[in-house]
């Protein structure tokens, strides 16, 4: 009878045995990987892992367009706590009201509704609101 072969794959620097079946797909794909980064290399392309170090992945040299500038993150910081602060200075039901309509995303009618108000009243009440929070913004 013939001796049946064993297969071996490192594993974390361990050989581990494996079946003849997943040898065969660990090296196939070994190869695969080892072509296209063979091509990669004829065709003067450069990997992201090639540029790894200790301290930092290839990866995060890729630059994110839709990324925020640390300027822009500061200023979007300072005008929401600006923000916050003219959202205190207002009444509590004007507060109630912005919220209802902003944070909770109701509606107008569905926020008339919730106060007990006519339609026109919210609506009127909302756009002198916000003009008030347009001007304590300006100052």
């Amino acid at each position: 009878m013939a001796e049946e072969k064993n297969y071996y794959i490192k594993v974390s620097g361990t050989l581990v045995q494996v079946t003849a079946e997943v040898y065969r797909i660990c090296h196939q794909t070994k190869r695969k990987v080892k072509t296209l980064y063979e091509k990669d290399e004829r065709n003067g392309l450069v990997s992201y892992d090639a540029m790894d170090t200790e301290e930092m992945l290839g990866e995060e040299f890729i630059s994110d367009p839709d990324a925020l500038s640390v300027e822009d993150m500061a200023v979007n910081r300072l005008l929401r706590e600006k923000l916050y602060h003219c959202l205190a200075q207002l009444s509590k039901s004007e507060q109630k009201m912005l919220h209802a309509l902003y944070f909770d995303g109701l509606t107008e009618r569905q926020a008339a509704e919730k106060f007990g108000l006519p339609y026109m009243t919210l609506h009127c009440r909302k756009v002198a609101c916000l003009q008030k929070l347009k001007k304590l913004m300006k100052i």
